[in-house]
């Protein structure tokens, strides 16, 4: 079956899905386009673009290595997404300054060149941390690993 993500799914989700939001490190144009209400959370919405160009640029700049690195991860995310020359990015922040939706969309390109169709990509955050509880199994319930390898 083909999603049609453009490399972007399921591989990019196994990590942070807000990983991408790195990019905007890269934007020349951020801004703030004012205060949304997402899911029921007051957020501010600041909206971006991104050129790889613009991430090169802002790696060659970078002042110190953590940020150079966090620059090259970046533009390999964005080489990795195979779009056009521009990624049109939003991210709205929650009062706690985290992430509660997270916006990108571009035409992605083919091997031709040519236009593959639109890439959209929405993700909202519905719970951030929450609690945790896990139950310990019963010891009849359990198997050691090296036990369960052992008969292959």
């Amino acid at each position: 079956m083909d999603n049609n993500s453009y490399g972007v799914l399921p591989r990019q989700i196994e990590g942070s899905p807000v990983a991408q939001s790195t990019l905007l490190t890269g934007s020349k144009d951020l801004q703030m386009i004012g205060t949304e209400t997402v899911d029921g959370t007051r957020t501010r919405h600041y909206k971006g673009t991104v050129t790889s160009g613009g991430l090169l640029a802002a790696r060659k700049g970078a002042v110190d290595e953590a940020t150079r690195e966090r620059l090259v991860e970046s533009l390999d995310q964005f080489m990795g997404l195979g779009v056009s020359d521009t990624l049109t990015m939003d991210l709205w922040i929650d009062g706690d300054d985290h992430a509660k939706q997270f916006r990108m969309r571009s035409e992605p390109q083919d091997e031709q060149g040519g236009t593959g169709g639109p890439l959209d990509l929405t993700i909202t955050f519905l719970d951030i941390n929450p609690p945790v509880s896990i139950e310990t199994p019963s010891a009849r319930n359990t198997t050691a690993l090296a036990d369960s390898t052992q008969g292959s």
